[in-house]
């Protein structure tokens, strides 16, 4: 999904069987370094992924950045899953027709 400054994003987080919608805006997505990479341990001894990205975006509350990998990027969503099953989905905000 090509993500662009200044615009606002539906975002859906998933969590436990539970979700939840809300807006955001200024979304970033940048990858981690393998430095970077490296200071996190993996969840569990079954995972041995280390995170490979991380998210930052602006909500009504706060600047919020997140850890994790990009399970899903297509043209009209963006999927990131971090640690403990949680994920966030992420997609452009269409203006009503």
């Amino acid at each position: 999904m090509e993500i662009l400054p200044r615009h606002y994003y539906d975002m859906i987080m998933r969590a436990g069987g539970h979700q939840r919608a809300m807006r955001c805006f200024d979304l970033n997505v940048q990858e981690m370094s393998s430095e970077e990479s490296s200071q996190y341990k993996p969840e569990t001894e079954k995972d041995t992924r280390v995170p490979t990205h991380i998210i930052i975006f602006r909500d009504v509350e706060h600047t919020r950045s997140y850890t994790g990998w990009i399970k899903e990027d297509t043209e009209k969503k963006l999927v990131f899953e971090m640690e403990m099953g949680k994920e966030c989905e992420f997609r452009p905000m269409v203006a009503p027709q």
